[in-house]
C-alpha cells in the first residue's frame, strides 16, 4: 500500500483525490491548528476515517526514517521564501530553513520513495537545493502553464547518477517534455490525480 505525506495540507482537497484513487494511507501536517481541526471534520464527515491530520512543522518533521513512499507539497515551500533577498544569494536563515524541510522529507521517504514538489520556484533557483550533496535523489521537472509558469519537480530518492551530478553543473534543461495548463487545473489539483504515482519509478 502507498503511503502518502501532505506537507501544508491547509484547506487543500488532495488528500480526497487520492483517497478516490484507492490511496487511503494518507498523513497530513500543518502547523495550524484551526486548519488541521477544520480539515479533521471535513475528512470526518465525508468519511475518510484512515487520512491522518496532524499538526506539525515541516522544518521538524515528527515521524520515523524510511516511512513514507510519497511526500507531495504544494507551494507550500514558498513560505520559506519570503524575504528571503536576491533569489540569487537568499538569506542564511532562508537556506536554512529550507535544507531543514528538505532534510526531514529526505529522512522520512523509503529508499525508492518519491518527493513530489508543486512550485513557481524556477529550476535555477530550487535546484542547487535539490542537488546539495547530501541528498540520493534525482531531479526532474515538468514546465506546465502560459506566460506564467509553474514546476512539478519530481525528486526519486536513491537514482542520483553521474548525469545528475554533472546536470547541477550544467544549464538548467527541463529533463521531461512541458506541457500546458491553465491556472484554474492547478488550483484544482487535477493535475495531480492523472499523475499515477505507482507508475512513476
Amino acid at each position: 500500500m502507498t503511503s502518502v505525506l501532505e506537507l501544508g495540507c491547509g484547506n487543500s482537497r488532495l488528500s480526497e483525490g487520492l483517497y478516490n484513487d484507492g490511496i487511503t494511507a494518507i498523513t497530513c501536517i500543518d502547523l495550524s491548528a484551526v486548519a488541521v481541526e477544520k480539515m479533521q471534520e471535513r475528512l470526518l464527515l465525508k468519511g475518510y476515517k484512515e487520512v491522518k491530520v496532524l499538526e506539525a512543522d515541516m522544518l521538524d518533521l515528527p515521524f520515523s526514517n524510511d516511512c513514507f513512499d510519497v511526500v507531495i507539497e504544494k507551494a507550500t515551500m514558498e513560505v520559506l521564501f519570503v524575504n528571503s533577498g536576491d533569489p540569487w544569494n537568499p538569506q542564511p536563515e532562508t537556506v536554512t530553513k529550507v535544507m531543514a524541510m528538505l532534510e526531514g522529507v529526505h529522512r522520512v521517504l523509503k529508499p525508492d520513495g518519491l518527493f513530489i514538489s508543486v512550485s513557481f520556484g524556477q529550476p535555477h533557483f530550487r535546484r542547487p537545493f535539490f542537488n546539495a550533496p547530501q541528498f540520493t535523489w534525482s531531479v526532474e521537472w515538468i514546465t506546465f502553464g502560459d506566460g506564467f509558469h509553474y514546476f512539478f519537480y519530481i525528486l526519486r530518492k536513491g537514482k542520483r547518477s553521474s548525469a545528475d551530478e554533472e546536470l547541477s553543473q550544467s544549464h538548467d534543461k527541463p529533463l521531461v517534455p512541458t506541457i500546458s495548463m491553465f491556472h484554474e487545473e492547478l488550483e484544482g489539483e487535477d493535475y495531480i490525480f492523472r499523475t499515477n504515482i505507482d507508475e512513476m519509478d
